[in-house]
C-alpha cells in the first residue's frame, strides 16, 4: 500500500517541550500511519526564494544534517534539541534527476540542516530519530502552480513506502499576535478562510486552490506572506484522489494548525 502525502501545521516550537492538542495529534499520527522507508518533506522555513541562489529548488543531500534552531526568545534548553535523523543522498539524487528531467534546475546542498518546519514535528511523530530524510525547498517566487506540479512530480515515490509531508501551517499572521490593539473580527476572519480551504480541498476544486490568493476570503490576513501555504500545493501534488482532514485546532485564537492527508 502506497503511503499518504500529509499536509500538517507545525505550529509554535514551544511544542517540541510543551504538550497541547497539536502534538497529541503528531504523536499519534505517527502511531497510524505504515512506518515509511524514507521522507520527503517541504517546509515552510526553506524557501530558495529569500536566497541568492539562482536554481528553482534545493534538496538537502548530507548524510547527517544539523538541527537548525531557526527562532528567537524561546527557553534556553530549546536550543540544545538535536533530532538526529539521517540524511538520505541517494534519495536526494533522484529527486534531483526528476526535476531536472523536466527541465527543473535543481540544486542539492549537503550542508543544509533541518530547520523547525521539519523537526520538531518529526521529533513528535518519530521520536527515535531513525527514518531517513530529505527536504525539499518551497519557492514563493514561483507560486502554488509549481509547488504542485513540485509535488506531482515526486508522487511516484509514495509507491517506494516513501512519506511526503508538507509542513506549514494553514493560517499564519504572526504580526496580528502582537499588535494592539487586535484586528476587528480576527477570529471570523480565520475561521472563513480556513473554512474555505476545507471545503474546496474536499470538493477537490484544485484551480480554485491554485487560484487562491484571489478567491479565498481574507488570504492575505490569513498569510500575510505565502511561505507556510505553499507547503499545502506539494502534498496536494504528490497525493492520490482522496482527501481527508485529518486534525483541526488554533493556537492563540488565530494560528489555525489543521492537517490534511492526501492519498
Amino acid at each position: 500500500m502506497a503511503q499518504p502525502a500529509l499536509f500538517i501545521s507545525h505550529g509554535s516550537p514551544i511544542m517540541a517541550i510543551k504538550q497541547s492538542a497539536t502534538s497529541d495529534f503528531l504523536t499519534s499520527l505517527g502511531k497510524t500511519l505504515k512506518t515509511p522507508s524514507a521522507i520527503v518533506i517541504f517546509s515552510a522555513h526553506f524557501d530558495v526564494a529569500n536566497d541568492n541562489s539562482s536554481h528553482n529548488i534545493v534538496i538537502t543531500a548530507g548524510k547527517a544534517p544539523k538541527t537548525i534552531h531557526d527562532f528567537y526568545n524561546f527557553p534556553a534548553h530549546m536550543y540544545n534539541i538535536k533530532y538526529p535523523a539521517p540524511g538520505e543522498p541517494s534519495l536526494a539524487n533522484d529527486i534531483a534527476a526528476r526535476f531536472n528531467d523536466k527541465g527543473i534546475e535543481a540544486e542539492l546542498n549537503a550542508s543544509q540542516g533541518w530547520d523547525h518546519g521539519v523537526w520538531i514535528p518529526l521529533s513528535l511523530m518519530y521520536p527515535q530519530a531513525n527514518i531517513p530524510i530529505v527536504q525539499v525547498s518551497i519557492n514563493t517566487r514561483l507560486g502554488a502552480k509549481a509547488m504542485y506540479e513540485f509535488g506531482q512530480l515526486l508522487a511516484p515515490l509514495r509507491e517506494q513506502n516513501i512519506l511526503i509531508i508538507g509542513s506549514g501551517g494553514i493560517s499564519h499572521n504572526l504580526p496580528e499576535i502582537f499588535k494592539k490593539p487586535s484586528t476587528p473580527n480576527r477570529v471570523q476572519m480565520v475561521n472563513e478562510f480556513t473554512q474555505w480551504v476545507e471545503q474546496t480541498l474536499l470538493a477537490q476544486d484544485t484551480a480554485a486552490l491554485l487560484d487562491y490568493l484571489n478567491q479565498a476570503p481574507h488570504v492575505l490576513f490569513n498569510h500575510p506572506t505565502q511561505e507556510h501555504f505553499l507547503p499545502l500545493f506539494a502534498a496536494m501534488g504528490a497525493g492520490g484522489t482522496q482527501v481527508k482532514k485529518l486534525f483541526s485546532d488554533t493556537e492563540m485564537n488565530i494560528l489555525a494548525l489543521d492537517a490534511y492527508k492526501f492519498y
